[in-house]
């Protein structure tokens, strides 16, 4: 790997030719008789973050210089003249901005709005930032939003995967959900579709972020309120497949002086189902199991979100936001096993059974977030307090019916209690300093808390209800995991290099207490360096082809869910179980990309991982009994190409396709047995957009796996095709959009897996299919007119 970072700073390094660094910018400022005008005030944003870059008092004929390429926006205003703004693109080459200043008018509105198309899909630095909003109209919450993210794939479990065979981390609004896959799932689908502002995707995350995302970060952005009066949105929506989904709701913003607050409320109600269909059996003369079960998951879901935010003064700015999600499931499943004996498969058994749940989740997040803007360069000083709090309450029913060979009918139910507190403090320090060198620097403290509780029982027949010890069960979890890093930027001959170093101490502790006591804990410290380095190579069609480095180390810890030891029943012949002697995973990752006009189109790199924990199944020897759990395999080395290419967007029509190969060779133990494992797999994923009118649009966003892999489970060859049109009516206050989800119906999971003597073949379904309209109308009222200072940054700047 060192050989190829060498050849890509020497192949940079041919093209410093055509870098510069920093633009001359020429302007000119008359009045409307185009007469010279002095003593003019000059405000510089730099975009996409509205970052002020230069602030002075500007001549008839003056010069400013730019120390960055990139757009920005220029504000120039002067005693009873109206504002006078524009924005421009910088390169390596000057500039000039004529500036006409035209007398005010008394019917000026106090809100200047920079209206910069935005881009479905762009780079920035080490992160690839998505636009929500065409994906939000076709879903129907969250968890959909995601699952059409370009690149972005979900399994069945609800895993998310980017560039590698290893899950992504998902964080929304910056901070990571201390949740399972299957609670994270629950709510990710209870969060409506429009309150997903943008998805970022970092594949390989700077030292400023968690190490423990060996598989990248999936940030979900969620809504807030936006500084333009009083304005608002109401929307309803129906999805038909063969189940329906309703949803309805409302979003309200109001900005009066220095705050604005806001609130938003969506109701959903919603139908799915799953079907699998299975085939297990570990060798020629053992037993086999056919499984079939279809389950119904109807819900109903009310999410509420609310925050202020206060302007204190030009430098300091506080936040508070609040969310709450209450989520009501009933759902009902049947599940039919055969047993039947090999080679001749002579029929041993017949089971039916039943399960019932009724079960109440309630997610609160609160936060408290202050900025300081130290200077106009763009050093801040960032905090962030949040205190979660998830509870979730089900109640069961189940009923196993024998008929092969007739025994008699096992009742039971039982309850089951999780309440999990999170905790995490955030210090995030940015100075601009000297000679264009960036020091980033902060602090992280993360805590969480699950206590768990289910208390069990079943009657065989003779009305006498008894413990059943085999899923009751009582423990506590904690994790306590400290953070500081530190990374500096610098550019140096034309070269970004930005190399960091970031420090984890990791406490955990499990207790059981029900029905055994079982103690375990992970204390451990790390280190994990971080290296970035950039270059802008040449330009094509007038734009920049840059080049990116990178070299990083990460880990993936164990979560409680797969050390604890106790058994939970799936099935009569199936239970899963943690695995205490469970060890963290470390990744050590290099990639270079290449990115054009700030849109990712070439990727390549490798990802060496050791201890390598994923699901497997074994079997009781005593029992036959199969049981699922987590064990460390041995080690991975995955190589990856990914490749995008379109046309940009801002006319008519605007596409992108793009692939991803994955290449893993695994070496390890499993069952007592070498594991030496080779695979290729393929990625494809589209989408495009068809203006007809300035009114009416056409989108349709589809991807293809073919080869894939899930915890060593080779899948068939699936995908999902999305389309939608989009009509605005009333001056594009009202809009109407037609969606069908998987329109071929091909997004559904063949799976198989055949090692050692064990095989496993099935099926998964879901309720992907569906046709849907949902209806949107937004108001607004403009803010009267107030006099700003001739420094003051605009009230809000649209990317």
């Amino acid at each position: 790997m060192k050989k190829i970072l060498t050849a890509f700073i020497l192949c940079s390094g041919l093209h410093q030719f055509a870098f510069a660094q920093k633009t001359n910018v020429h302007i000119v400022v008359t009045n409307i008789k185009n007469e010279p005008y002095n003593n003019a005030s000059l405000v510089v944003f730099h975009l996409p973050d509205s970052a002020v870059v230069l602030k002075k008092i500007i001549q008839s004929n003056d010069n400013i210089q730019l120390n960055m390429q990139g757009a920005y926006f220029v504000q120039v205003t002067a005693t009873n003249k109206q504002l006078f703004s524009t924005v421009f693109e910088a390169n390596e080459k000057d500039a000039e901005i004529k500036v006409v200043l035209q007398d005010k008018q008394t019917a000026l509105t106090g809100v200047t709005i920079v209206s910069n198309k935005k881009r479905l899909i762009r780079e920035e630095d080490d992160k690839t930032i998505v636009d929500a909003a065409a994906l939000s109209v076709s879903s129907t919450n969250a968890f959909e939003v995601v699952e059409k993210t370009p690149g972005a794939i979900i399994d069945q479990d609800g895993n998310i995967y980017l560039t590698s065979t290893t899950p992504a981390t998902v964080f929304i609004n910056g901070r990571e959900m201390k949740l399972s896959s299957a609670d994270l799932t629950s709510l990710l689908k209870s969060l409506p579709a429009n309150s997903v502002n943008k998805i970022e995707i970092l594949r390989n995350p700077s030292a400023k972020y968690d190490a423990a995302s060996s598989g990248g970060i999936i940030n979900i952005v969620l809504n807030k309120g936006v500084k333009l009066g009083t304005n608002g949105s109401v929307n309803a929506a129906y999805f038909q497949g063969v189940y329906a989904t309703k949803t309805a709701g409302f979003a309200f913003n109001k900005s009066v002086g220095s705050f604005n607050s806001y609130v938003n409320y969506q109701y959903t109600n919603r139908t799915n189902f799953e079907k699998l269909i299975s085939d297990r059996s570990f060798a020629l003369d053992s037993v086999l199991v056919a499984q079939q079960s279809y389950t119904k998951y109807p819900g109903t879901t009310h999410y509420l979100s609310a925050g202020t935010d206060w302007a204190i003064n030009e430098k300091w700015n506080l936040g508070y936001d609040i969310r709450l999600t209450n989520t009501i499931n009933d759902n009902a499943a049947s599940n039919n096993l055969t047993i039947a004996k090999a080679p001749l498969l002579s029929l041993l058994a017949q089971n039916q059974s039943s399960i019932n749940n009724s079960n109440n989740s309630n997610f609160i997040s609160q936060v408290l977030n202050s900025k300081l803007k130290i200077d106009t360069s763009g050093s801040e000083w960032t905090n962030n307090i949040e205190f979660s709090n998830f509870i979730y309450d089900n109640n069961q029913t189940f009923q196993n019916n024998y008929f092969i060979p007739i025994k008699p009918t096992v009742l039971g139910d039982g309850s089951n209690r999780n309440n999990k507190k999170i905790f995490s403090f955030q210090s995030d320090l940015t100075l601009k300093l000297k000679h264009r060198i960036t020091l980033e620097m902060g602090v992280k403290l993360g805590n969480s808390i699950s206590k768990n509780a289910a208390n069990y029982f079943k009657d065989t027949g003779n009305q006498i209800r008894i413990v059943d010890y085999f899923q009751t069960n009582t423990y506590q979890y904690k994790e306590s995991i400290w953070a500081a890093y530190f990374q500096v930027a610098k550019t140096i001959a034309g070269f970004t290099i930005k190399p960091g170093l970031r420090f984890e101490s990791t406490d955990i502790s499990g207790t059981q207490t029900i029905p055994t006591d079982t103690n375990f804990s992970i204390r451990r410290k790390d280190l994990f360096p971080y290296v970035y380095i950039k270059h802008n190579l040449f330009k094509m069609f007038d734009r920049m082809l840059v080049a990116n480095a990178i070299f990083r180390k990460s880990i993936k810890r164990p979560y409680y869910e797969s050390l604890n030891p106790f058994p939970k029943l799936v099935d009569p012949f199936l239970y899963e179980t943690g695995n205490p002697a469970l060890k963290p995973q470390f990744t050590t990752n290099y990639e270079i990309n290449v990115t054009f006009n700030d849109i990712p189109v070439a990727s390549a790199g490798v990802n060496l991982t050791k201890d390598i924990f994923t699901t497997v199944i074994y079997q009781d020897n005593s029992t036959k009994i199969a049981y699922r759990t987590f064990d460390n395999l041995g080690k991975n080395k995955e190589y990856y190409v990914r490749l995008v290419g379109g046309i940009p967007p801002g006319g008519k029509y605007f596409f992108y396709i793009g692939g991803l190969y994955n290449y893993n060779i695994y070496n390890g133990f499993y069952q007592q047995q070498p594991f030496d494992f080779k695979r290729g797999s393929f990625t494809f994923f589209t989408f495009h957009e068809f203006k007809f009118t300035k009114t009416f649009s056409a989108n349709t966003q589809a991807f293809l796996r073919t080869k894939a892999l899930q915890n060593f489970y080779e899948l068939k060859t699936f995908g999902g095709m999305s389309v939608s049109a989009n009509k605005s009516f009333f001056n594009k206050k009202l809009n109407c959009i037609l969606s069908v989800n998987d329109l071929l119906k091909t997004n559904f999971v063949s799976f198989n897996f055949n090692r050692d003597g064990q095989q496993v073949a099935g099926t998964r379904r879901n309720d992907t299919h569906r046709l849907g309209i949902t209806l949107r109308y937004n108001f607004g009222i403009k803010p009267k007119e107030e006099k700003k200072n001739a420094f003051d940054t605009p009230q809000e700047v649209k990317e």
